[in-house]
């Protein structure tokens, strides 16, 4: 795929000759794809030569790159002409309002300055903060990654005792990261600089990764946590010549400059250099292309600003990171142990597992949680070791028929203490968070993984409220000395220590936390179903599994009824753009379920997410001359409803009348509020119709495929099912309906066969 270039720009002409692929303006014009749109702030005096070495290596790529060149327009360039710099490059005036994928800043001849004494440093500084809400990734080049390091995270540079200069060998801290994928595990990269990194400060940094280093230059590349900003030391982009001049032109000021390091064969000047860094260079732009740009950029740029842009999301296997929890269903006997423990190995990239406590083995049987709290109810006496007993029985199976020692009276024998010396308020949450807690340290013993207490991790404040920002430092600060850990779910802890657990289902917030901590590019979790099912199974045999949601829609599919991921587990992972991944520890090769934060890259021919509903709703019609077009009494309506604590489901309006859907729970307060309406509102009538059941239909395009609503309706009127209530909703992802009660299954199944 070709990289587009302004018309006349002295790269093409060179490029052209060495068989690279480049696309003028005027060609471009014909093309009907979003090409990436790339930043280079070019502040390296020779802008020519730097202009064709990025071009050169943004092009050796299958995806279509659109380049823009910015300057510093408080620094004029004395190394080429006005001309060239006014035909090509821009002002941080002329693009400060737009988006762009992907932002190069270059390295600078100004290492031995302090960061302030650069004439243009206010204007860098401008340009990098206005990075982060405008660039979706921004790569920094040697000076250019240490005043990146040092704006961002106040890392200072030092100077090096001689300057270093030649081709280095370099090796990989971090294997599985995706900047360096497909790279040897030892490598080369010319360095050409007078000053370092302060090294200590860059790895202590939890909010840095440090991918690659060498002996002999130091740090190579780092990159954030979030992706969103990578800084490299080296000049991978150099031509195999650039060395040599510049060896030539320090060598004409000072005649004892040192040959570089490893570049001219047996060190003898005279000879052709060698090139031993091109592959990797390609490579390394390539993968920041595609890997950091290209599948994680929004289609819309101007979505950019937002700051919820997904990360790779394209498919699973560009993921290098995993968190993964396991349901108690999944944990549930010995076998199950094995199951989960298969699945964990056989990708080195789930490196996280959150466990929940081990559920039922059969639908006669207790899940462990269950019986710690009827162990709880019961206080400490003979009932409650009776429930005891059953659990010490249950975890000494697993572990027995696992083959491995693991000292489970002495684990339950801690829960018999406190309930016989502690009072009922201390046990509250401590009882039932046992389950998690002895089932992960089981399952870390098995696969031979460190075990996290989540009660040293994760923490509530004094109100009993999550704290966020104080679970995400501590948490990902310890998990990243691990490189693979089990952490129970379910629980945290209190500002005193005190166990504070999550609602039930609180493993998947766990997890989520985990995710979010880490960094993780992915979060699978692992149940008794291969994905999220597009309508109940209790009312549509065998249901099929949707392939892929987005959080918005998921979001609809839950406020509608149906039984999907805790609220707060989504709210953990979407703010970072961490894609979820529903799958089944019984069909570990079923794809299960993508949950993502935009849609668009993926090719799928799902009309609709998924539909849901429930019985014993009620529409509530409020009639009065002209109600929609006075707001007062429009508002005296709505204030009434408030007042009286009715949550209204949905409404629809006409020019006369207010129709609202409600529960059926609020019949009461709806007749006192009718009264209160009809009494204050002189003319007022009111109608209320009950036995209905909600129907809510929900899928991204909702709102631009009229088919969809067609096959919704034509499906109810094949079977004469009447519509109480129409609502197509906002944001285009939902229709609501209302039906008969009587009418309920049969509208759910007619309309699941029209998009099955």
């Amino acid at each position: 795929m070709p990289i587009k270039v302004p018309n006349n720009l002295p790269a093409v002409e060179i490029l052209t000759k060495e068989n690279v692929f480049v696309m003028t303006d005027t060609r471009a014009m014909t093309q009907d794809i979003r090409p990436l749109q790339i930043l280079i702030l070019n502040l390296m005096p020779t802008k020519v030569e730097t202009e064709t070495q990025l071009t050169r290596l943004l092009g050796n790529s299958p995806l279509q790159v659109e380049l823009e060149l910015l300057q510093a327009s408080s620094h004029k360039a004395k190394n080429v002409s006005q001309e060239h710099m006014i035909a090509f490059y821009k002002t941080f005036d002329q693009v400060r309002d737009k988006y762009y994928d992907g932002m190069i800043i270059t390295g600078a001849p100004v290492e031995l300055m302090e960061f302030e004494q650069v004439e243009y440093w206010d204007e860098l500084c401008e340009i990098m903060e206005w990075s982060k809400t405008h660039v979706h990734s921004t790569f920094h080049i040697c000076w250019g990654a240490q005043a990146g390091l040092y704006y961002h995270y106040g890392i200072k540079k030092r100077v090096l005792p001689e300057k270093k200069f030649g081709v280095f060998l370099h090796t990989l801290e971090y294997k599985t990261g995706m900047l360096f994928r497909g790279f040897d595990d030892e490598f080369y990269v010319p360095h050409s600089r007078y000053t370092g990194l302060d090294e200590e400060a860059v790895f202590s940094n939890p909010n840095l990764r440090v991918i690659s280093t060498s002996s002999e230059a130091g740090i190579f590349a780092v990159k954030s946590v979030d992706d969103k900003q990578i800084f490299i030391t080296g000049h991978s982009e150099y031509d195999g010549d650039t060395l040599e001049r510049e060896y030539i032109r320090d060598l004409a000021v000072d005649p004892k400059t040192k040959i570089p390091y490893n570049y001219f064969p047996e060190d003898d000047p005279s000879k052709e250099p060698q090139v031993s860094w091109r592959s990797c260079a390609n490579l390394l732009y390539s993968n920041w292309l595609n890997y950091f740009v290209y599948q994680s950029t929004p289609f819309d740029l101007n979505d950019i600003k937002t700051g919820n842009t997904p990360k790779h999301e394209l498919v699973t296997d560009d993921f290098d990171l995993i968190t993964v929890k396991f349901g108690g269903s999944s944990l549930a006997d010995a076998g199950q142990f094995k199951k989960v423990a298969d699945i964990v190995k056989s990708d080195a990239r789930r490196r996280f597992v959150v466990a929940s406590a081990p559920g039922k083995r059969n639908s006669e049987d207790i899940k462990i949680t269950d019986l710690l709290l009827k162990a709880r109810a019961a206080g400490g006496n003979t009932e409650s070791d009776e429930y005891l007993n059953l659990i010490e029985e249950r975890y000494k199976g697993i572990a027995d028929e696992l083959g491995i020692e693991f000292d489970v009276e002495s684990e339950v024998d801690q829960i018999r203490k406190k309930l016989s010396t502690e009072t009922a308020e201390e046990l509250l949450d401590y009882v039932p968070s046992r389950g998690e807690y002895i089932g992960a340290k089981l399952l870390a013993k098995y696969m031979g993984f460190d075990f996290i207490d989540a009660g040293e991790f994760i923490k509530f404040d004094d109100e009993g409220n999550y704290d966020k920002e104080t679970t995400e430092r501590i948490l990902g600060d310890e998990l990243f000395n691990h490189e693979f850990a089990v952490i129970p779910g379910f629980y945290g802890s209190m500002p005193d220590g005190k166990i504070k657990t999550f609602s039930r289902g609180g493993s998947d917030i766990t997890g989520a936390i985990v995710a979010a901590s880490t960094g993780s590019d992915l979060y699978e979790n692992w149940t008794d179903v291969s994905g999220l099912l597009m309508a109940d199974p209790r009312i549509v045999e065998k249901p099929v599994s949707v392939p892929l949601i987005t959080y918005r829609e998921l979001r609809e599919l839950s406020y509608l009824g149906a039984e999907v991921l805790h609220a707060d587990t989504v709210f953990q992972v979407a703010s970072k753009g961490i894609p979820i991944n529903i799958k089944n520890t019984n069909s570990p090769s079923d794809a299960g379920t993508l949950i993502v934060n935009n849609a668009r890259y993926y090719s799928d021919a799902q009309d609709i997410s998924g539909l849901s509903g429930a019985k014993g709703y009620m529409s509530v019609t409020v009639q009065l001359a002209h109600l929609n077009e006075n707001a007062n009494l429009r508002e005296k309506v709505l204030d009434s409803f408030a007042e009286k604590g009715i949550k209204i489901e949905t409404m629809m309006t006409g020019v006369d009348s207010m129709t609202f859907l409600v529960k059926e729970s609020f019949k009461a307060a709806v007749e006192e509020a009718i009264s209160e309406i009809k009494n204050t509102m002189e003319g007022a009538v009111a109608e209320v119709v009950a036995g209905l059941a909600m129907i809510g239909v929900v899928g991204r395009d909702m709102g631009t495929s009229p088919n969809i609503a067609i096959k919704i309706l034509s499906a109810l009127a094949a079977l004469r099912i009447n519509i109480k209530f129409l609502d197509h909703g906002v944001g285009n992802l939902h229709m609501i309906l209302a039906v008969d009660e009587k009418d309920y299954e049969n509208a759910i199944r007619a309309i699941y066969q029209q998009f099955a």
